[in-house]
């Protein structure tokens, strides 16, 4: 019984990993950042945000309807322009949003000390509001970037993978001796009665 768990386990955890990297691999390839459930993931670049956010921290933002965001809130927003443009910037909204020929703006600005302040932006570039940091998930994504960490990654996957053949191959090899054991005394009566 206990075996059997084991074996369950080991395959669901095979199978979160896989998908995982998989889910990541093809969010990251697209361009997009990894969402679920309207909640993405993202990882701060730079200190624009210190000391609330600091550089490396991974965070969780809920994807709000416009009327939502409010000042004081910090946002994640996609750049459309300069140096930055393509990539998502979470800054302080500092000013309270307006609306606009039915669109709304938001002036944002990141805390720390020297930063200058955004142009506004539109809603058609905010991600989403900031949840949370994950300070857990920081260290893991921290240390599987590391080489170290990805070495043990690779290994992990292949330590289940390689457990599961194993266990495949026991239990094909367990069903065969099986089949020989069943059909082994019929094959004996069938050569008995032909002596006869």
């Amino acid at each position: 019984m206990a075996k059997k768990i084991l074996n369950i386990l080991s395959t669901l955890l095979l199978i979160v990993l896989v998908a995982i990297v998989v889910f990541v691999f093809i969010t990251r390839l697209s361009g997009e950042s990894p969402s679920i459930f309207g909640y993405h993931i993202f990882r701060v670049s730079s200190g624009s945000m210190e000391p609330t956010l600091m550089v490396g921290d991974v965070i969780v933002v809920r994807a709000c309807d416009p009327d939502e965001i409010q000042k004081g809130d910090i946002i994640t927003y996609k750049s459309v322009e300069g140096d930055m443009k393509g990539s998502e910037i979470t800054h302080l909204v500092v000013e309270e949003p307006y609306e606009e020929d039915g669109v709304w703006h938001y002036q944002t600005k990141g805390i720390a000390e020297g930063v200058a302040l955004d142009r506004p932006i539109t809603y058609d570039q905010v991600e989403g509001k900031y949840i949370r940091t994950l300070p857990f998930v920081n260290k893991l994504y921290t240390f599987f970037l590391s080489p170290y960490g990805l070495i043990t990654f690779i290994f992990i996957i292949i330590a289940l993978f390689g457990y599961e053949m194993v266990s495949l191959f026991l239990s094909y090899r367990s069903i065969d001796e099986h089949d020989d054991d069943y059909y082994a005394p019929k094959a004996k009566k069938k050569s008995k009665k032909r002596k006869k």
